[in-house]
């Protein structure tokens, strides 16, 4: 982690207020209000007054705990060296404020995961939820005394509201810190500014932070992906060493040659592998089936749900794998999928695959070469 931080004097005083032990810290703001920076200066402040402390970072999009489409969490241990705090509430010329800007700092391990599957919130927002409570718990568990949680962000649209305080309710924050000021922020807080265990405080954006473009999130990204993978190999695992989640394949009864050879004379398409289920049938065909072909495949076999997909569905595909203690132990790509042989192959760090029970679908697929 950086040791260099150029703050503000409300920082520093917002600092000296909620750095305490026993202390849960939610900062909330939008996209490049300096959310992250606020963060990591939290937990090096914390670590510089010897306070065991544990940072969550559930922006899947630009993670820095663990690669993005998961939520990670961190334990810091105390640490004797001191960070280096240069207060400046003034601004600066570009070549210094990118040489300072402490969200380029460079990926982190994590000490636990939850695998979201995804770089926006939009559409997982249960995920999320369940990801960011699990990885507070985790750190309460190893013994952090002090927690700092980092997010998206998603602050622009009702549903955003309902997201943040609905993980307000479920990770119960002493502290919510506001970074910039605007009506969606206070949709999201004002409720909470009577609530005894919770106290919220306002930070104007710092003045060094700007705006970065989507291509640089995105480079930015295929950066923590591509450190995250730096050591990974292909492994190969067959359909009945683990089970399918966030997917309808993997989980039913899977077809026999016979039973193919019918679905291809009814749909008079070429079906490359299907499983059954309790009424529910899920196949991969060379293309998609028509909607009319799909009522006829409901109606003739008296099925109540039909999945289908081609290839291209498993093509690049970030999975979650996850061990049969239930924790998430990594994230990996699918490089290629064998339906004669049942088969898939799956880039993952060493040693992953064969202590795997879950594969978990995301619904990011990553195309960039790695």
């Amino acid at each position: 982690m950086s040791r260099t931080y150029r703050i503000s004097s409300e920082w520093k005083r917002l600092s000296d207020e909620i750095v305490k032990s026993n202390q849960r810290v939610l900062v909330l703001g939008a996209s490049d209000a300096g959310k992250t920076t606020f963060c990591q200066y939290l937990i090096d402040t914390a670590c510089d007054k010897s306070i065991k402390s544990a940072l969550v970072d559930s922006d899947i999009g630009q993670s820095k705990i663990g690669p993005p489409t998961t939520i990670g969490m961190k334990l810091f241990q105390l640490d004797n060296e001191p960070a280096e705090i240069i207060l400046n509430d003034n601004t600066t010329n570009q070549n210094e404020q990118d040489k300072n800007n402490i969200s380029t700092a460079s990926y982190q391990s994590a000490d636990a995961i939850y695998f979201v599957g995804a770089i926006s919130p939009i559409r997982n927002l249960l995920p999320v939820l369940t990801g960011t409570r699990l990885m507070v718990d985790a750190a309460k568990e190893v013994g952090a005394a002090f927690i700092v949680v980092d997010t998206t962000g998603f602050v622009h649209e009702s549903a955003a509201v309902m997201l943040k305080q609905q993980k307000i309710d479920l990770i119960r924050p002493n502290h919510i810190v506001c970074i910039g000021r605007s009506k969606e922020m206070e949709k999201i807080v004002t409720s909470y500014n009577d609530i005894k265990w919770l106290k919220i405080h306002r930070l104007q954006r710092h003045k060094l932070t700007r705006e970065k473009s989507s291509q640089v999130r995105k480079s930015y990204r295929h950066t923590q992906f591509k450190t995250y993978f730096r050591n990974s190999i292909v492994q190969k695992t067959s359909f009945d060493q683990f089970h399918g989640a966030r997917t309808p394949f993997f989980k039913g009864r899977i077809a026999n040659q016979r039973e193919l050879e019918i679905l291809m004379q009814i749909t008079e398409e070429e079906i490359l592998y299907a499983e059954w289920g309790h009424r529910e049938l899920a196949l991969i065909a060379s293309r998609r089936l028509l909607p009319i072909t799909i009522k006829k495949l409901r109606d003739y076999l008296s099925l109540s749900f039909i999945s289908d997909q081609t290839p291209s569905y498993f093509e690049h595909r970030i999975v979650g794998l996850v061990a049969e203690t239930g924790d998430t132990i990594g994230i990996g790509i699918i490089d290629a999928v064998d339906f004669q042989q049942q088969e898939l192959k799956i880039r993952s760090q060493t040693g992953i695959i064969s202590e795997t029970k879950i594969i978990q679908f995301g619904e990011y697929q990553l195309f960039d070469t790695i």
